[in-house]
């Protein structure tokens, strides 16, 4: 079956960079981690891509992913560290130092639903 315009829907995304911050709370969680990190970190492609309602403004964006913040950062920690007992503190300011956020205003999803 070959796409059509209508089977092509808007999204956005985000993009989650990890910081250096982020980095060494890893490590400092889980020391034995620290040359895989190291390793991971220096990797262009080390980032986590959200796809996300396609917003009207920044405001908007930022409004839709605050309630999400924390679950993104469990997440982004889960991937590193299995336990939940030895994660880091997480609050959304937190949020803010461990990941650069960029945004893609279009990302169009081409595939076939289930």
């Amino acid at each position: 079956m070959s796409t059509t315009l209508e089977d092509l829907e808007d999204l956005s995304a985000v993009v989650l960079v990890p910081t250096e911050a982020f980095r060494l709370v890893l490590e400092a969680a889980d020391p034995s981690l620290k040359s895989e990190l190291e390793d991971a970190f220096d990797e262009p492609d080390n980032q986590t891509v959200v796809l996300v309602p396609v917003p009207e403004n920044d405001d908007e964006l930022e409004e839709f992913l605050k309630p999400h913040k924390k679950a993104l950062a469990e997440k982004e920690i889960s991937h590193w560290i299995e336990d939940p007992a030895r994660w880091p503190k997480i609050s959304a300011d937190l949020f803010e130092e461990w990941f650069e956020v960029r945004f893609h205003s279009i990302v169009l999803a081409v595939g076939e639903e289930e």
